[in-house]
């Protein structure tokens, strides 16, 4: 599917910039500011467990790469907060060689290990949650046989856009398919 040219594009080249995102602090900091919050350094240094120095030094990597922006200063002038540069843009990351395979597969799966973090903990607390939020996490999974071009569509759907694939089985499977696992997490965040 071709990328929306409203929405911005990152595209990395270099394995070792793809690479760097993995980095744990990285993610916390792209994922509290995909929500659309202005944080400062030592904000997003509560979300990393570093010291604000050393996640104002993730923040101006961010930076660099244009994941991260600095954010107008507050009333008082001298807090500093950083904003994420678009919401709903895209990274693209070059996966044609072996070692930019390698680092976007390391992004995918620390992306992967967060997302999973993040369940973990609320299924861990869900009791403690207010009754209207137990019972919210949903983790549902199909085996279906998908073409390539049905694979990427169905990665940009949402959990309603497998039920047409749901009957295909070995028997009548269309031709060109294979057997692809979908996976659909569904688990809020903590709350702040």
């Amino acid at each position: 599917m071709p990328a929306d040219p409203s929405t911005p594009q990152l595209e990395l080249r270099d394995p070792r910039d793809i690479r760097a995102l993995a980095h744990p602090a990285r993610m916390a900091i792209i994922d509290a500011l995909a929500t659309g919050d202005e944080l400062t350094a030592t904000e997003c240094a509560q979300l990393t467990g570093l010291s604000p120095s050393a996640t104002a030094y993730h923040l101006k990597f961010l930076e660099r790469y244009r994941l991260a922006e600095r954010a107008p200063a507050r009333d008082d002038g001298r807090e500093r907060p950083w904003r994420a540069t678009g919401r709903g843009g895209t990274v693209d990351l070059d996966t044609s060689t072996p070692a930019g395979a390698a680092a976007a597969a390391a992004v995918g799966l620390a992306y992967v290990d967060r997302s999973r973090a993040l369940a973990e903990e609320f299924v861990a607390g869900e009791r403690n949650e207010p009754e209207e939020w137990q019972d919210v996490a949903a983790l549902t999974n199909a085996d279906v046989w998908l073409t390539p071009d049905e694979a990427r569509e169905v990665s940009t759907a949402l959990a309603a856009a497998l039920e047409p694939f749901r009957d295909r089985n070995l028997r009548n499977r269309p031709d060109g398919t294979r057997r692809i696992r979908v996976m659909t997490l569904l688990t809020p965040h903590p709350k702040r």
